[in-house]
């Protein structure tokens, strides 16, 4: 499971306590689920997305020494997600989901070359995982306010085969609630030794500004954002988000074990555009600059700290296209 879709399931986590707290009395989560999806593309039953950085030099250890350095021309990402409820009540939803990714960098320029061979090659390199995941959230009151905990189990593997079971929980619970302002506290814990974060407190702040279009949409550490509708189908938002990218990497090497995690964490500034094309389906632009913050490769199953590999690259420029479809909102639409 790669960093990303871990801040993701958190993400979920943090917003769908937010929403609870304003449908609590409605007795529902249909709309709860609505306002989800619209926050974040891959809770859509179908989602896809394309993402492309561009050039940037890079320079690499190997157990503590100077490896490689050279240039990565381009890395291009795709992803597919599939995501059903298949259980839910006023208090318990269950939800099933798919996974795949895949990345592909292309190197060129390498210097200081190792007869040892990571990933890193002259030419184009490409690496395709999986994920599948149950994840359950449980609705709840503590200390008299809105609670959620949320656990998932998690699968992954690439084309090679299956490699590792995962998990993570958490919790978040509603500080204050006012028509234009929200704020939760809460915490996640992965049960993962290889997460670069294995636990961390969560918060979140949301605000709209008196006689403003636009909104503070805050999350720590997930994102930081001001937002505004445009017209009745469109949205623009501006600021950054954290995330990263991770997958198995398979080394034909009798020096080293068979199977490494590459594990990338970045931040993404800049701005994002979504059009509603139809209740059913909505596509989002993503622009801007990454900042890369940690990049390491470590043997499968062990902590991340313990990592052979690792690389600093140069700040680039990003683009990101999605396509969602949701072949039940209209349905949902006219309850």
């Amino acid at each position: 499971m790669t960093k990303s879709q871990y801040f993701f399931i958190f993400s979920i986590t943090l917003l769908s306590n937010q929403i609870f707290s304003q449908e609590k009395d409605s007795g529902t989560l249909q709309e709860a689920a609505k306002q989800i999806k619209a926050e974040f593309p891959r809770t859509r039953i179908l989602n896809f997305e394309y993402g492309q950085s561009l050039s940037r030099n890079f320079e690499s250890e190997l157990f503590g020494e100077d490896f490689q350095e050279g240039e990565i021309k381009n890395q291009k990402t795709f992803n597919a997600s599939l995501n059903l409820p298949f259980y839910y009540t006023k208090k318990i939803v269950l939800t099933a989901s798919a996974n795949y990714a895949f990345n592909e960098f292309e190197f060129q320029e390498l210097e200081n070359t190792s007869t040892t061979t990571i990933f890193e090659q002259n030419g184009i390199v490409g690496f395709h995982n999986f994920r599948g995941a149950v994840s359950g959230t449980y609705f709840s009151q503590l200390f008299g306010k809105p609670v959620i905990y949320n656990a998932s189990v998690i699968v992954d593997g690439n084309d090679n085969g299956f490699e590792r079971l995962k998990g993570l929980v958490g919790a978040s619970l509603i500080m204050k609630r006012t028509e234009r302002t929200t704020i939760t506290l809460g915490a996640i814990t992965f049960l993962d030794p290889t997460t670069q974060i294995p636990f961390f407190p969560t918060f979140t702040y949301k605000h709209n500004f008196k006689n403003s279009p636009w909104e503070f949409d805050f999350i720590l550490p997930q994102r930081l954002l001001f937002r505004r509708y445009i017209g009745m189908n469109s949205r623009l938002s501006l600021g950054s988000t954290f995330g990263g990218n991770g997958f198995y990497v398979n080394v034909n090497d009798p020096n080293f074990p068979d199977v490494f995690e590459y594990s990338q964490l970045e931040i993404n500034s800049g701005l994002i555009y979504e059009y509603r094309l139809s209740d059913y389906i909505i596509t989002t632009f993503k622009g801007g600059i990454t900042n890369f913050i940690s990049n390491r490769l470590t043997e499968k199953g062990e902590p991340t700290g313990d990592y052979i590999y690792s690389n600093e690259q140069d700040p680039t420029g990003y683009f990101n296209v999605g396509f969602s479809i949701d072949p039940f909102a209209g349905k949902k639409k006219k309850k």
